[in-house]
């Protein structure tokens, strides 16, 4: 895991990214789960 990014970058990206994740309210548990995995390697480059 790279520390390129601060942390307060870092969480105020999670927080939206998981604002837009809490948006799609009618995906499975798993989808959520590839979707915070997926932002989380975004946020990472």
């Amino acid at each position: 895991m790279r520390l390129e990014v601060s942390d307060c970058e870092q969480r105020d990206c999670f927080h939206r990214l998981h604002i837009m994740c809490l948006l799609w309210l009618l995906v499975s548990d798993c989808e959520l789960r590839g979707c915070f995995h997926q932002l989380h390697i975004m946020s990472l480059l």
